[in-house]
């Protein structure tokens, strides 16, 4: 807002009209996919509704007329010169079309949604939500029109789940809510982005000209594209921070939730729930990975071990993947000993086996390995799409997608090739590619040969964490409170004594009142007025005369907070945590705490 205030009038015009030509260009993929969503709708209605209803009917030819008109008029808009004088009529013309779709999902929400059909509830809460998400996306640039389209349909659907009167549904409206909140934050910021994008793309555009006529423009012009980049590195580490914090409770409610539930239907909802948030953590993950290695904050750790051994670990995730997509995994994996770090190879094979699942329609991936001398190849080959050559030097260029114009998400950000061949250079691996379009791709590493009688067999030490940690007294320092809330429910059920601070000063007062020492703490490193979590663990470290261990827990991906974090040489899980580490680390903390 603030950013517009300072702008001319003439700026202003020509950011609502490169604003409204990108809602134009949208229109086009969102009406064809918010038809195919009304039909898969209306089709899931249909069939497993228990009373039959011919009003969805009604409400598909409905929404399909308003669609339809809204994708002529979007037509006929690309065709027309957008000015200050017809740009407004344009918005309010599409903001009407918004706003019935709008309304009509928000009805089609309110008549179905009841606790008899929980199938029919929760298909119809993913195609709300990821709506939203892509309303959020793409028409984030106006931001009365993701209003008046999210609005309406969500709100309708929190109000019906809260009439129903079942307790367990009343949890699903306040979770409607805290998602309309954060999304309509998270679009406001998103906006802003888009806002300071175009003026420095107009900024440039206007220095090309000048540039035309005064060459003596040229420094002035790399200032401002330095100025572009850093702006949005710096919003890039702050929207992944921010979007962090809230997938960082909802991972926690999900865990604690399954942990409550008695029916089979209530668990497929958990486990659906789960599952996207296992997705939305696997994209997270992968800009975690390329700012660790920016920082160098990822630590090469080889040794000896079986190559068949670690392959063979991930087996079974692989599996359910290609399964899902109707392909055939094949692992040819011989016992081989290397030595490389286990931990990085994983994660190489894994982000190739995604790529090749990702990218091969039929047939099968194959993971073979064969060994030469002194070298052991582990290869990943699939029957997927291929790599023309011209393409074989830019797939390993971050967010680069071949074969994915329309930017499928289920594809991943185009950040795991990138990734293998960051660590592969780290670990000093040779990694080759052999591809053949329409054919297929394989890509292949070389290992060094192991040392037989240096590996240690793990296979017996990774024993079943407890059900209980037995009262373990663990203090949370973190200044967002649904964050607090869902790692307090979850610790609570893993029969923890909880304390919640939202600062070091905070968390220094009740331990003073409490009287007590906690045995651990886990604090968020980045907390409010500049406080960071070392600041808060060398208050409470001072209250308690006495060292606490402590666990950190970042939402950050800016390479020099990485740095920051690595130094202070404590246990670190970034949002959204994965709640297994978790426990291991608060079980291994307190066996630690027993033996002395």
């Amino acid at each position: 807002m603030e950013l517009e205030a300072n702008t001319s009038d003439s700026s202003k015009a020509r950011i609502r009209i490169a604003q409204t030509r990108l809602i134009i260009d949208n229109v086009r993929v969102n009406v064809i996919a918010a038809i195919i969503a009304a039909l898969i709708v209306t089709v899931v209605i249909f069939r497993y509704r228990t009373e039959p209803s011919t009003f969805v009917f009604f409400w598909l030819v409905v929404f399909v007329g308003v669609s339809i008109c809204r994708f002529i008029y979007a037509r006929r808009c690309e065709s027309t010169t957008l000015l200050k004088d017809n740009v407004n009529r344009v918005l309010i013309v599409t903001g009407f079309y918004m706003l019935m779709s709008g309304i009509w999902w928000g009805v089609l929400g309110y008549v179905y949604i009841d606790a008899d059909n929980p199938l029919i509830n929760m298909i119809l809460l993913m195609v709300f939500t990821g709506m939203a998400a892509n309303c959020a996306a793409t028409m984030s640039y106006v931001l009365p029109l993701y209003v008046v389209f999210v609005y309406p349909m969500m709100l309708l659907a929190a109000l019906k789940f809260h009439l129903i009167g079942n307790a367990q549904y009343q949890w699903v409206t306040a979770l409607i809510i805290i998602y309309l909140i954060i999304s309509s934050i998270t679009t406001r910021r998103i906006r802003a982005s888009n806002v300071q994008s175009i003026l420095l793309r107009f900024e440039n555009l206007d220095l090309i000209d000048d540039l035309k006529v005064q060459n003596i423009k040229t420094e002035s012009a790399l200032k401002k594209a330095e100025q572009a980049n850093l702006a949005k590195s710096r919003f890039f580490a702050a929207a992944s921070h921010d979007l962090r914090q809230p997938l960082q409770s909802l991972g926690m409610f999900t865990t604690s939730l399954a942990a409550q539930v008695d029916t089979l239907e209530q668990k497929k909802v958990v486990s659906h729930i789960n599952r996207s948030v296992q997705s939305l953590e696997s994209l997270f993950n992968a800009l975690l990975d390329i700012s660790s290695l920016d920082a160098n904050t990822i630590k090469v750790r080889k040794q000896h071990f079986y190559l068949d051994r670690q392959i063979n670990q991930m087996a079974t995730d692989l599996t359910e993947l290609a399964m899902e997509k109707q392909l055939s995994l094949i692992i040819d994996v011989d016992s081989h000993p290397v030595y490389s770090d286990p931990i990085l190879l994983s994660r190489i094979v894994r982000n190739l086996s995604d790529n090749a699942i990702n990218y091969t329609q039929k047939g099968q991936i194959t993971i073979s390995s064969e060994r030469h001398n002194d070298k052991v190849t582990l290869s990943v080959a699939d029957t997927g799409l291929g790599i023309a050559e011209p393409d074989a030097s830019q797939i390993f260029e971050e967010f680069v997608q071949l074969n994915n114009p329309e930017r499928d998400r289920t594809k991943g950000l185009g950040l795991g090739l990138s990734i293998v061949k960051r660590i592969c250079d780290l670990l000093s691996l040779d990694l080759s590619l052999e591809s053949t379009p329409g054919r297929g791709s394989t890509f292949s590493i070389g290992l060094a040969v192991g040392d037989e009688s240096k590996i240690t067999d793990h296979a017996n030490m990774d024993a079943d964490l407890p059900v209980s940690l037995n009262g373990l007294f663990v203090l949370i320092v973190d200044d967002e409170e649904d964050v607090r809330l869902s790692m307090e429910s979850l610790l609570i059920t893993w029969d923890c004594t909880v304390m919640v601070a939202g600062s070091g000063s905070e968390a220094q007062q009740q331990i003073i009142e409490y009287g007590t020492s906690p045995d651990v703490v886990i604090t968020d490193y980045r907390l409010r007025n500049n406080e960071t979590g070392s600041d808060a663990l060398a208050l409470i470290n001072k209250t308690c005369s006495k060292e606490v261990p402590a666990i950190v827990v970042t939402g950050d991906i800016a390479p020099d907070r990485l740095v920051e974090i690595d130094e202070l040489n404590f246990p670190v899980l970034h949002k959204p945590c994965n709640t297994v580490r978790l426990k291991g680390l608060l079980t291994s903390i307190q066996s630690t705490l027993t033996d002395q």
